[in-house]
């Protein structure tokens, strides 16, 4: 990243836990800023490369080999290289900011390492369950699949992330239980100072 023009937040978490909310207020209040987020870059339904959840007879979306990371990783490299806002840049020196969301942003590397800050966003099972049963999903969950693949991931995502000792000091956990008004502020107090 020449001269350091841009900021890179990313924001990551359970399922339902508040990562759009808090990527899209970010967005709202923050000049310059751009957002790319995991869930656009899914794997199409008839990809080969899905995996299979036999006892379901169903796609396990919840795991990285789901979605096109190579496509995700080239689009962010590609617009920190160009960025939109150069003249504005040059004359304002004011930095862009990118706000990467998604569920397992950080189980890439290359993108876990542009980061500036990162998120995460715990959540109980109960609590994601309340959210999560009144969402509706393309394709939907069939019965049984939060209990037996959403919840079981999330749980072996965030096991691998505290296991990596160097990747998790680089992390901060927010619970996503609180209220949006309380995380946003946090978070963008933290950008703010980036930015100062």
């Amino acid at each position: 990243m020449s001269s350091k023009k841009w900021i890179i937040i990313g924001i990551s978490g359970a399922t339902c836990s508040g990562k759009t909310y808090l990527t899209n207020k970010l967005h709202k209040e923050l000049k310059n800023s751009v957002i790319i987020q995991q869930d656009n870059y899914f794997l199409p339904i008839d990809d080969p490369r899905h995996t299979k959840v036999p006892k379901l007879k169903c796609l396990n979306w919840e795991i990285l080999t789901s979605i096109d990371m190579d496509k995700m990783r080239s689009d962010i490299l590609k617009l920190i290289e160009s960025s939109p806002n150069k003249e504005t840049v040059a004359k304002t020196n004011d930095k862009n900011v990118l706000i990467i969301d998604g569920f397992l942003l950080f189980k890439c590397e290359v993108i876990s390492n542009l980061c500036d800050q990162k998120y995460f966003l715990t959540i109980t099972k109960d609590e994601c369950w309340m959210r999560r049963k009144d969402r509706s999903y393309n394709p939907p969950d069939v019965p049984g699949y939060f209990e037996n693949v959403v919840w079981p991931e999330y749980l072996k995502h965030l096991d691998e992330l505290m296991k990596d000792k160097d990747l998790y000091k680089t992390i901060t956990f927010l619970d996503g239980s609180k209220s949006k008004e309380e995380l946003f502020h946090m978070v963008f107090a933290k950008i703010k100072k980036l930015l100062s």
